[in-house]
């Protein structure tokens, strides 16, 4: 929330309670005697504030199928996941990672509740999508890469163009974005999967782009994250959710967080 916004919701706390809640000095700000005789009823409400809302969250509860694959499952969606079990614990996520499922016809047939995928048809008219972002993307190679080819932390796109790029089927729309965030056509090996394209990475055959989910999870000192000089960080992948325009209550409840969390 904004300094301004602050000051501003305490002016008219103020003026509704007709009290001084804080004396403002060059070096911030102190709370009066009047505010400090209100902090144990607000701490109090505050506490109450919370139960409401645990006490809500755990009102829902059952079970929601989501149609994606594996890669997406755990690694895009882990934080979300965490998030959201966390913060709805009666609720349980079942993830249906089969990778030849066309997941919009499992959608329309009802034998997934929300499908998350880069969707290749369109759906029919009762199926509503939404995208979303990506966490961020990193540019990245193994130090043995970089010292033999020079890969510093900061590169130009002169010096990337030079280097061998490696990237896999699935992100086509990665490297055409990649190749208008460059303005040219990158060397880049294209390769069945983005577990091949990695660990084409880390033996050493050239750079590659990833997932910062992905990378974080890593147990490895061997990866080196570079950016592009006057770059801004790389595009992020955009997948869709797709769910029934007449939803249940636990997707309802799904499709917002996932939105809140993924907002573009």
């Amino acid at each position: 929330m904004a300094p301004s916004t602050v000051t501003y919701n305490i002016k008219q706390l103020e003026n509704q309670l007709g009290v001084r809640l804080f004396n403002t000095h060059s070096k911030g700000a102190d709370p009066t005697d009047d505010a400090k005789a209100l902090f144990p009823l607000i701490e109090a409400a505050f506490k109450k504030l919370s139960k409401c809302n645990d006490l809500l969250n755990t009102k829902y509860k059952g079970t929601l199928k989501i149609g994606t694959v594996a890669f997406i499952a755990d690694f895009l969606m882990a934080k979300f996941y965490n998030e959201f079990r966390k913060k709805y614990p009666k609720i349980e996520l079942k993830f249906d990672d089969n990778p030849k499922r066309d997941y919009l016809t499992q959608l329309e047939e009802n034998k997934v509740d929300v499908a998350i995928m880069q969707f290749l048809r369109r759906p029919g008219a009762k199926i509503k999508i939404f995208k979303l972002a990506s966490r961020s993307m990193s540019f990245f190679t193994t130090k043995k890469f970089a010292m033999k080819h020079n890969v510093r932390r900061e590169m130009t796109v002169a010096q990337f163009m030079e280097l061998p790029f490696v990237c896999h089927a699935r992100t086509g729309t990665v490297l055409a974005k990649l190749e208008k965030y460059f303005g040219q056509k990158l060397n880049a090996t294209v390769v069945p999967s983005g577990l091949t394209a990695y660990g084409m990475v880390m033996d050493g055959q050239g750079v590659g782009i990833f997932f910062d989910e992905y990378l974080d999870a890593q147990a490895t000192d061997q990866i080196v994250r570079f950016k592009i000089k006057r770059k801004p960080s790389p595009p992020p992948v955009i997948h869709e959710c797709a769910y029934h325009k007449k939803p249940s209550a636990l997707v309802t409840l799904f499709v917002k967080e996932l939105k809140r969390f993924y907002a573009l």
